[in-house]
């Protein structure tokens, strides 16, 4: 057989042969690059956002297109100083007041006590006005005109007259004392002679003790009292002259009252 027959097999490379030592003899080797790592025992921890430091804790960043606003303290029922609202003439200084020159003072908690110099709620003045009524009363009676006119109309103008004592003294003195003296014609026609004459007394006490009363809570002095229906009207009957002296007291009395109710009310 010939070689044409059998085809030739490429063989594989031999490995290096080995020295007399029977080591292999080293291939040369292509340089690799050396890794370089950073000293990492003194190396700061770098923060996890830049521009903050790492023992800073990360602040809230604000909205974007709103304005930031200093947080004011939780106080609701916070007092500023009381220097602070103290005025010129007390301190014997020329600051202004805070608020713009204002004198404002500080308001106080519901159940608390005002704060020091002088400010917190003050009373307010109160002025009532008094308006003068619009039927005034007659303020012309006297002792002369009661006599002269009685005699000549025969006792009619005295029962006027003392009608218009009786209901101008309801009028003045009832909204305050609560008492009504009776009518003065029932008086005349029906209860003076019912009663014998004692229901004129008890009137007429009656009667002389509400306008002194009503005269002393106006200010005015006591011109008449009880005392001196029984002094002058009853006793000083004795003498002639103690009716008309109690008569003129009783007729001044109510002019003074009556001229204070048309000027007062």
């Amino acid at each position: 057989m010939t070689d044409n027959m059998h085809p030739q097999i490429p063989m594989p490379a031999l490995p290096p042969r080995p020295d007399d030592t029977g080591a292999a003899t080293p291939q040369p080797a292509s340089p690799q690059p050396t890794p370089t790592y950073p000293d990492t025992a003194n190396v700061t921890p770098q923060p996890e956002y830049p521009g903050l430091s790492a023992a800073t804790p990360q602040a809230q960043q604000p909205y974007p297109g709103y304005p930031t606003y200093p947080e004011q303290p939780a106080q609701p029922y916070g007092q500023p100083p009381s220097s602070a609202y103290t005025s010129p003439a007390a301190s014997g200084t020329s600051t202004p007041p805070p608020y713009g020159g204002v004198d404002v003072p500080p308001s106080t908690p519901a159940g608390g006590t005002p704060p020091p110099n002088g400010y917190g709620p003050q009373p307010i003045p109160v002025t009532v006005v008094q308006q003068a009524p619009a039927y005034k009363l007659k303020t012309n009676r006297g002792l002369l005109k009661y006599i002269l006119l009685g005699l000549i109309t025969f006792g009619i103008y005295d029962i006027v007259v003392m009608y218009d004592v009786t209901e101008s003294t309801n009028m003045v003195a009832t909204p305050h004392d609560g008492r009504k003296s009776t009518n003065y014609l029932l008086m005349f026609f029906l209860f003076g002679w019912l009663s014998l004459g004692i229901a004129w007394l008890v009137w007429y006490s009656n009667l002389s003790d509400r306008i002194g009363n009503e005269l002393q809570r106006r200010g005015m002095p006591r011109e008449v009292s009880m005392a001196d229906f029984w002094l002058w009207g009853i006793l000083g009957s004795l003498i002639i002259v103690g009716p008309f002296i109690y008569l003129h007291k009783l007729l001044k009395a109510t002019n003074l009252m009556c001229e204070d109710y048309n000027a007062r009310g």
